[in-house]
C-alpha cells in the first residue's frame, strides 16, 4: 500500500474515533460539581436496575454505585445526564442517550466536549517542533559539508514547521474562543507560539534578502540552529513555569506542577487515539517533506 493511501486511511480513522465517542464522567464528578453549580448536568455512562417505583440502583463505568431517581426509563444502559441531590443523597435523571459505540471519552473539567480538539491541536504542535528540529539537523549538516541538498532540506523542513505552527495557532485559537471567550487572550502559551512564529518568519525574510546562494545557505543554517535553541524554551518551559489559562500551566489544578495535557484527564482509549493522530500527522509531515525535496530538485535540474 502506498504511503499516501495509508495516511489517508489513518486520518479517516482518527477523525471517526475523535468525534463518534460520547463524553462520560462518573458519579464522583456529578457530586463534586453539585457543590460548585447546582444546575450543572454531567453525562455518565452506566447501567441501572430498579429498586422500587422510580428509584433505581445506578452503577457507572468505573464501578461507583448510587441511587437514581427517574421516571419512565425503558433503557437499562447508556449515557445518563445526571444532577445530584445532596440532601436526599440520590441522583436525578435529566436526559438519556443510547451509547452504541464501544468507548467513551472522560469528562475533563473545564473542557468537556471541547477536549476533542486536543487530538488535533497537540499533535500538530508536536510535529511543528519535529520539523524545526529536522531543519536544524540539516542546517548543521550543511555547515559541515556545504552540500546544497542539505540546505534545501533544511529550508523545506522549516517551511513545513512554520505551516504546522500556524495550524497549531489556529486550532488553539478555536479552542480559546469556545473555552475562554475570545480567539486570543495573550496566555503565556499563545504568546510563546506567536514569538516563535515571528522568529521563523525572520528566517524566511533573511533568505529572501540574500541573493548569493552560498552566503544565503550558510546564514540560514546558522540561523536555523539559533532559532531552534529557543523552541524548547517557548514550547515546553515558559508555559509550564508561568500562570495561565492553558492546560498544563503552573497553576493548572488538573495537572499539578504544570504537567502536559495528556496527563490531565485522558483515558487509555483517548490516549490510543491521541497517539494514532500523532503518528498520522508525523507521517503526513514526512510525506510532504519528501515531495517538497523532490519538487525542489526537479526545479533545480530544469534551471
Amino acid at each position: 500500500m502506498k504511503l499516501k493511501y495509508f495516511i489517508g486511511i489513518l486520518f479517516v480513522l482518527v477523525i471517526l474515533l475523535s468525534f463518534i465517542p460520547k463524553i462520560s464522567g462518573n458519579l464522583t464528578d456529578v457530586k463534586f460539581y453539585s457543590t460548585i453549580d447546582t444546575t450543572k448536568i454531567i453525562p455518565v455512562k452506566g447501567v441501572i436496575s430498579e429498586i422500587s417505583n422510580n428509584l433505581y440502583k445506578f452503577i457507572d463505568k468505573d464501578g461507583n454505585e448510587g441511587r437514581l431517581y427517574a421516571s419512565n426509563i425503558t433503557n437499562k444502559e447508556g449515557i445518563f445526564y445526571l444532577k445530584y441531590n445532596e440532601y436526599e443523597n440520590y441522583f436525578t435523571l435529566k436526559k438519556f442517550e443510547n451509547n452504541t459505540f464501544f468507548i467513551t471519552f472522560p469528562f475533563i473539567p473545564g473542557l468537556e466536549e471541547k477536549a476533542r480538539i486536543i487530538l488535533f491541536h497537540v499533535p500538530v504542535a508536536w510535529v511543528s517542533v519535529l520539523a524545526f528540529l529536522i531543519s536544524m539537523f540539516y542546517g548543521i549538516r550543511y555547515l559541515k559539508s556545504e552540500n546544497y541538498e542539505f540546505d534545501v532540506k533544511s529550508v523545506n523542513s522549516a517551511s513545513l514547521g512554520f505551516l504546522f505552527c500556524i495550524l497549531a495557532t489556529v486550532t488553539g485559537s478555536i479552542w480559546a474562543r469556545f473555552n475562554w471567550g475570545s480567539f486570543w487572550n495573550w496566555d503565556p502559551r499563545e504568546t510563546s507560539i506567536f514569538i516563535l512564529l515571528l522568529i521563523y518568519a525572520a528566517y524566511f525574510a533573511l533568505r529572501s534578502a540574500i541573493e548569493v546562494e552560498e552566503k544565503k545557505a550558510k546564514l540560514s543554517a546558522v540561523y536555523s540552529i539559533i532559532a531552534f535553541v529557543t523552541v524548547p524554551f517557548f514550547i515546553f518551559i515558559l508555559p509550564r513555569i508561568t500562570s495561565g489559562l492553558h492546560p498544563g500551566s503552573a497553576d493548572d489544578l488538573s495537572s499539578p506542577g504544570g504537567g502536559p495535557v495528556i496527563k490531565s484527564g485522558m483515558s487509555f482509549e483517548m490516549r490510543i487515539i491521541f497517539f494514532l493522530s500523532l503518528i498520522a500527522f508525523t507521517l503526513l509531515y514526512f510525506w510532504i517533506f519528501t515531495l517538497k525535496n523532490r519538487v525542489t530538485e526537479l526545479e533545480r535540474k530544469k534551471i
